[in-house]
């Protein structure tokens, strides 16, 4: 992966994270209230979820940069009607803009990164690219948040965020536009491939493979168990230290988090690299344990074991992370590639938004911690029910290792 590759995938992830830690005060500032920031969250979710799935297949029919690009161009957009804002209405078109261009940019650049690994250096590099993104993602994120952090201190409307956001999705857009080379991608031979054509070969794909619509799937789990955690794990350990410290330490551990994701996404390639062809195997023990640690985080009342849990929770979501995506990306054609990585992010949102309406109905009644117990015995149990399905399949037909089965990655041509 090039140095300008890499510098697109942290650029774009410090950008989103300059406003991350502040963007309901941004909202609240320039015209959202108590009543109508819901709205605007939900609206946000909606965009998301409409053109998750139509930016991967527009990505694949043409061309993930061309994709990539206009995310930035409506991140821009919608920078400059936040920058203006002074109403709900015009903040509904910011946040419209902002699914959007999130939506385009989920999956289309990573596709092309992949794509390109693969080419020159094989399949063998999927572990180690996986890992790679993962690292810059999760390192960006914690840079922006830091920055962002310290950019609200600086007069009380938010400029200074939004401003420097639009300035890394500037200086992102043109390292991408100059910097990036985009190859023809498999199958399309010059001609046009129709839409149904496309959905076809994409539905026969997912399902070529036992394993790939289980893989899939848990996406829905992830997604419903990172909501839960998000949402909730601040209030809960305020409550549990008696706000005997400073909510500045929120921030440390929002920091901490990042951090131990990176690690396991870099102690999950070491593993790869150690013992290859066990991707599941590697995946279902994080995720079984991801939810074993959810479990002590629930039940537990103490200030340090809460700190413990809540970081092996990341270190372990970012190590199962990368045999997912290893897997997702072994088991597709590059013609399918950014299709198949935004149907994933389509899931994730999914199991995000069943945990939202769960949790706003149930919070009352079983408390933050039966929250938690809810969610890490769904991550287990999924985890149990695809490890004996997949062994049994397996045994009865004498299959080799799923980890092994063939796969046809790429079919390019330079443009």
């Amino acid at each position: 992966m090039s140095k300008t590759k890499q510098l697109v995938i942290f650029l774009n992830y410090a950008s989103l994270g300059i406003l991350l830690p502040v963007l309901n005060l941004i909202l609240l500032n320039r015209g959202a209230d108590l009543k109508t920031l819901p709205l605007l969250i939900a609206a946000y979710s909606a965009a998301v979820l409409c053109f998750e799935l139509p930016s991967g297949i527009c990505a694949d029919l043409y061309g993930r940069k061309t994709v990539f690009l206009i995310s930035g161009a409506c991140q821009m957009l919608s920078l400059i009607l936040l920058l203006f804002a002074d109403n709900w209405i015009w903040l509904l078109f910011y946040i419209l803009l902002n699914g959007i261009s999130r939506a385009f940019s989920t999956g289309s650049l990573d596709a092309l990164i992949v794509d390109h690994a693969l080419l020159e250096k094989g399949e063998a590099c999927l572990p180690a690219v996986a890992a790679r993104l993962g690292i810059l993602e999760e390192a960006g994120l914690a840079a922006g948040c830091i920055l962002g952090g310290f950019l609200s201190c600086i007069g009380d409307s938010f400029t200074g965020n939004i401003l420097t956001r639009g300035v890394f999705t500037a200086v992102t857009f043109g390292l991408c536009l100059f910097g990036i080379r985009e190859d023809k991608i498999c199958g399309r031979r010059g001609e046009r491939i129709p839409l149904t054509s496309h959905i076809k070969r994409g539905v026969k794909t997912v399902l070529s493979k036992q394993d790939f619509p289980l893989i899939l799937a848990g996406m829905l789990f992830t997604g419903f168990f990172l909501i839960s955690i998000e949402t909730y794990w601040q209030p809960a350990y305020l409550k549990i230290s008696k706000h005997t410290e400073g909510t500045w330490v929120l921030g440390i551990l929002s920091f901490a988090g990042f951090l131990l994701a990176a690690m396991g996404n870099s102690f999950c390639q070491r593993l790869l690299k150690k013992f290859p062809g066990r991707q599941w195997r590697i995946y279902s023990i994080s995720r079984f344990f991801l939810g074993c640690a959810l479990l002590v985080l629930a039940l537990h009342k103490n200030v340090w074991l809460f700190i413990l849990g809540y970081g092996s929770v990341y270190l372990l979501l970012g190590t199962g992370s990368v045999a997912e995506n290893t897997l997702i990306n072994q088991y597709t054609p590059g013609y399918f590639r950014a299709s198949v990585l935004s149907l994933g992010s389509f899931l994730l949102q999914t199991g995000s938004m069943c945990a939202s309406l769960f949790c706003s109905l149930f919070v009352d009644r079983i408390a933050i911690s039966g929250l938690w117990l809810t969610a890490g015995a769904l991550l287990i149990g999924y985890t149990i029910f695809t490890t004996l399905f997949l062994v049994a399949k397996r045994t009865g037909s004498g299959e080799k290792k799923l980890e092994k089965q063939e796969f046809r990655s790429y079919d390019t041509e330079s443009s």
